[in-house]
Order: C-alpha cells, then structure tokens, then sequence
C-alpha cells in the first residue's frame, strides 16, 4: 500500500511541515514520559509539586524540542 500526500507550498507549509515532523514529535511524547518516569523512580524526595510541577514539565518540554529542533505551530 501507498499513500502521496499533497501540499500547496507555501500555503500549506504549517501542514507540511507537521506531517513530516509526525515521528519527531512522537519521540518528543515518548522522551516526556521517559523522563517523568524517571524522575519517580529515582528522585521521589524531589517531588515538585503544583505550580513548580507544570513549570518543571514545561521547561523539559521545551528544552527537548529544542533539542530536535521542534517547534509549535504558529
């Protein structure tokens, strides 16, 4: 089985983009959960908790699509 997909470049640039990034942002998910599961496992007296907790997950988030070179749509 094939599948072509078409985009009207540069109208559809956001779209293209998303659909050949599809496995780099899978990896990013994957990457995410990698790190909160280690960070129970193996740091549980550093629990961040409320407010500390989502700014620590969002600061890694970031730091790791910078790391593959992802960005969020515009």
């Amino acid at each position: 089985m094939k599948a072509n997909l078409e985009y009207n470049l540069p109208e559809d640039q956001q779209e293209f983009n998303v659909a050949i990034k599809g496995m780099d942002w899978a990896l990013l998910a994957w990457d995410i959960d990698q790190s909160i599961r280690s960070l129970l496992k193996h740091n549980p007296e550093k629990y961040y908790t409320g407010a500390d907790a989502l700014e620590h997950i969002r600061d890694e988030i970031h730091d790791m699509m910078e790391a593959k070179g992802l960005q969020f749509p515009a």
